[in-house]
């Protein structure tokens, strides 16, 4: 709607609105009237629709010319905002933006993160599977992705960053339970990426992957998947942060698997990356 109409004439429309008409919008903006109402009406019909009506001598809004007051106002008082931020002595923080893995990502790199972080910088957080997470990078969307894959295709490289313990876990642990798991007698509750989990902690914790797998629930979401173990529907293989959060205790051997700090070259010897690391070392 809006794609003609420049931002110097949605000001004059705003000017004149606030001023309850022409003559008065122009004293406070210095032009003349007939400029001031040229680009009034230039602007509503940029706008496609009439915005201002006569209501005896004077002016007021249409109801859509009230919405868009609102909008415009709204637009102008940011910019004044940013412009003010721009011309200030301080540097402008770009937010940090960050993509990781579920379980990490919420349960332990969140955490430490919300607790060091500059209340003056953003951050902005988006968790998913470790492919997507390296689709956000390469697309720009994110600036870093914390995962448990290295990746070393270029542009992207991978330095190590942390530690995670994944665990098999049950509603109710006892003796046999991993023994159970491996001969395929228990029905697994399944989750986005599972297979690397699962084959990792039965590779390390185990030493051998099991003959079958007997699936039961499958979801999106980790958090689903842990909420249906505690529900006593089955048993999973998770990180320990997560399964902790659901009151969900190791169910046998863990295992150590190792988690990335995916970037560019440059962004992985920034500051920022010194500081993830930092906030993630044990």
């Amino acid at each position: 709607m809006m794609i003609g109409a420049d931002l110097r004439r949605a000001a004059v429309f705003h000017a004149v609105a606030a001023a309850g008409g022409i003559a008065a919008a122009a004293r406070i903006i210095g032009k003349s009237p007939p400029a001031v109402h040229a680009d009034l009406r230039r602007f509503e019909r940029d706008v496609g629709v009439p915005l201002i009506e006569r209501a005896g001598r004077g002016l007021r809004l249409t109801p859509k010319g009230r919405l868009m007051f609102e909008t415009v106002g709204a637009a102008l008082d940011s910019i004044e905002r940013t412009r003010s931020a721009v011309a200030g002595p301080d540097p402008i923080a770009e937010p940090l933006r960050l993509g990781a893995v579920t379980g990490f990502g919420r349960y332990r790199l969140a955490p430490r993160l919300l607790r060091a972080w500059p209340p003056s910088r953003s951050l902005r957080l988006r968790s998913g599977r470790h492919d997507d997470l390296l689709a956000l990078l390469l697309a720009g969307e994110i600036d870093f992705a914390v995962t448990y894959r290295p990746v070393v295709a270029a542009p992207i490289d991978s330095i190590e960053v942390a530690k995670e313990d994944l665990v098999l876990v049950a509603a109710a642990s006892g003796a046999g339970v991993a023994d159970a798991a491996l001969a395929g007698k228990l029905p697994f509750i399944t989750y986005d990426e599972y297979e690397y989990v699962f084959a990792r902690w039965f590779a390390e914790a185990q030493g051998r992957q099991p003959s079958t797998l007997r699936r039961h629930d499958h979801f999106d979401e980790l958090e689903e998947a842990l909420a249906s173990v505690a529900a006593g529907r089955g048993v999973t293989i998770a990180p320990a942060d997560a399964a902790a959060a659901f009151g969900l205790a190791p169910a046998g051997t863990s295992c150590r698997n190792t988690i990335f700090l995916c970037a560019t070259a440059t962004r992985l010897r920034s500051a920022d990356a010194a500081w993830i690391a930092a906030c993630l070392a044990d």
